[in-house]
């Protein structure tokens, strides 16, 4: 089997772009997917917070509930 050298360069050619094609696109899906998380990381310090309450902000009822055991106490 005897294959042309000029359709072996054009093949050789074709396979630099798809890869060079590939490499980039990783490369830029790799560098926005960080840039998003720093971003949205950087960007959850602004805005409105949420009513969350702390640890000494939980003293209803539903907190200082007593442990019943069988009810021996």
């Amino acid at each position: 089997m005897f294959i042309n050298p000029y359709t072996l360069w054009n093949i050789f050619i074709y396979m630099r772009t798809v890869h060079g094609i590939y490499i980039t696109y990783s490369f830029f899906a790799w560098l926005f997917a960080s840039m998003s998380g720093t971003f949205l990381y950087t960007m959850s310090f602004f805005g409105p917070r949420p009513d969350t309450p702390q640890l000494e902000d939980k003293k209803d009822k539903e907190y200082k509930k007593q442990i019943k055991l069988h009810g021996i106490d």
